[in-house]
């Protein structure tokens, strides 16, 4: 290869690599990706261990993310937030641990351990909870399950 057309070569793959790079940092500006924290009380009380999970409502790109709550308290960090988005909103009151033992049962074919879920239905498999973060400026969302 010649140098003049290695030259032209190198500058066009950086300026491609310049201009994603730009486009990168500008769709961050535009779609910012937030964190959210907040509690979660079942019944009037602090639900005391489970997992809240976003669900995009999003029918082009769905997505989720979930927060293990504890002692009715959860966070889901920014370096792992939810996009400007609605979402429906699950709770559970299964923790990771009791998740992980359910998990390891089935894998070893084993009879898996009663685990009973404290959420009712509204509010976990079928749940009627939304949010709205398009705005992006929900940083924080407590519920109330009642």
């Amino acid at each position: 290869m010649d140098p003049s057309r290695f030259k032209i070569t190198l500058a066009l793959t950086l300026l491609s690599g310049i201009g994603y790079l730009t486009y990168d940092f500008a769709a961050g500006l535009l779609n910012p990706i937030r964190g959210i924290s907040g509690t979660v009380h079942l019944e009037g009380r602090p639900l005391p261990q489970g997992i809240v999970q976003f669900v995009s409502l999003d029918p082009v790109e769905t997505h989720a993310l979930e927060g293990i709550i504890k002692d009715g308290r959860y966070e889901i960090p920014e370096e792992y937030g939810l996009e400007p988005a609605r979402y429906q909103v699950v709770f559970s009151s299964i923790g990771p641990e009791e998740l992980q033992r359910l998990v390891d049962a089935r894998a070893r074919g084993e009879e898996p351990p009663d685990i009973k879920e404290e959420v009712p239905a509204r509010f976990n498999r079928n749940s009627e909870v939304r949010v709205d973060l398009r705005s992006g400026a929900i940083l924080h969302a407590d519920f109330d399950l009642r």
